[in-house]
């Protein structure tokens, strides 16, 4: 009886691991799906640039990338399902993809700051990730941060908060949020928020109007999740947000002189156009 009870046992472990082992030949491997998921990045730039409608010309760009690495398009979705229930490897993957996205814009320059420092009159004071990815599972849908200001803020100052999207959506509504808010010297709170839809640079601004000092800056980036009943929650659905600046500007002073200008000699050069009754008169030079 024993015997045939060890039998049965050993039959269904080894039929579940045959399973198991079945179903992990249909899963691509982390390291060529983070290639497909970064071509599908390029792909997406091209539907968007590209004559014709975004949706088609995205539809044959991705079976192009997947046709370049071999893959079929049922491995590929098995693979998105198994992964999306593994976030911390997707994001893993994703967080890799961003980081080869934001070191080829700074190939091109994109992450200059034209020399500025944060001692001069605009400075880029960002002091987080210049690259992030956000998929709709928690906690890998938001990214917040949080800046004490120091003494190279001046009260007046303005603040801009300029970066770039862009989406991979295989189907579901795109909303990304980000919020910017800056705590003033009264402790009162200026904010602003903008929603995400498309691949775009955006800039958000907040000014210190009344000269009150910016004492502490926050906000976030966020990609809210869908909860239409007809969208899956297995497909590809990827936020990436880079060439992220916080630009803080000092108010420009005005340079008008406050007294009448005279000309180096001190002497009020003579119109001869002007009667010798008038000349003894004041004269302000325009």
């Amino acid at each position: 009886m024993r015997k045939t009870l060890f039998f049965f046992i050993a039959a269904f472990v080894v039929a579940l691991l045959t399973v198991s082992c079945d179903d992990n030949k249909h899963i691509i491997s982390s390291g060529e799906m983070e290639e497909i998921l970064y071509d599908y990045h390029l792909a997406d730039a091209m539907a968007q640039q590209a004559k014709g409608g975004y949706a088609q010309n995205a539809v044959a760009y991705r079976a192009a990338v997947l046709k370049k690495y071999d893959v079929s398009q049922s491995d590929f979705d098995s693979s998105m399902v198994y992964y999306m229930r593994h976030t911390d490897q997707l994001h893993t993957m994703y967080q890799h993809i961003s980081d080869r996205m934001q070191e080829e814009a700074d190939k091109m320059g994109a992450g200059s700051t034209g020399g500025v420092t944060a001692q001069g009159d605009s400075a880029d004071v960002w002091n987080g990730d210049k690259s992030i990815v956000l998929i709709p599972n928690e906690p890998f849908n938001l990214y917040s941060f949080d800046l004490k200001t120091d003494t190279t803020f001046h009260k007046g100052d303005i603040l801009l908060l300029s970066f770039k999207s862009d989406f991979i959506f295989q189907d579901g509504m795109r909303d990304g949020v980000v919020v910017l808010s800056a705590t003033l010297g009264n402790d009162s709170v200026a904010s602003t928020v903008t929603h995400l839809s498309s691949s775009m640079p955006s800039t958000l601004q907040i000014m210190d109007n009344d000269s009150l000092g910016i004492k502490r800056i926050r906000g976030f980036f966020l990609l809210t999740k869908n909860n239409n009943a007809n969208s899956s929650s297995t497909t590809l659905q990827l936020m990436s947000i880079h060439d992220i600046q916080l630009i803080r500007v000092h108010p420009k002073k005005s340079n008008a002189p406050s007294t009448p200008m005279t000309p180096p000699n001190g002497r009020i050069p003579v119109n001869p156009n002007v009667p010798d009754s008038e000349r003894m008169r004041p004269q302000v030079m325009r």
